[in-house]
């Protein structure tokens, strides 16, 4: 059974969305345990389970670094740097 071993979650109230990192001990996709997506939400919940963005992390799944990837992402949306897909 696969486990995950890494879990992050910020949500940017100026954008509405929730920035998800998440790492898992086993592929769970092609070429990847980890990845970042972007979904709608509120403050009290993700509502919409539409990706608004996405990015793997390949098979890294060292919190420390992770945690750092989650956080740029979450700065570049803030920064527009990074467009989300709507």
């Amino acid at each position: 059974m696969a486990k995950m071993i890494v879990n992050l979650k910020t949500f940017i109230p100026e954008e509405g969305v929730w920035v998800s990192t998440v790492a898992w001990d086993m592929p769970i996709g092609l070429h990847r345990c980890a990845e970042s997506m972007v979904f709608s939400g509120n403050q009290e919940e993700i509502t919409s389970w539409e990706e608004l963005y996405f990015e793997s992390h390949g098979y890294c799944t060292d919190e420390e670094i992770l945690r750092e990837e989650h956080e740029r992402i979450v700065k570049g949306i803030k920064e527009g740097k990074i467009q989300l897909w709507r």
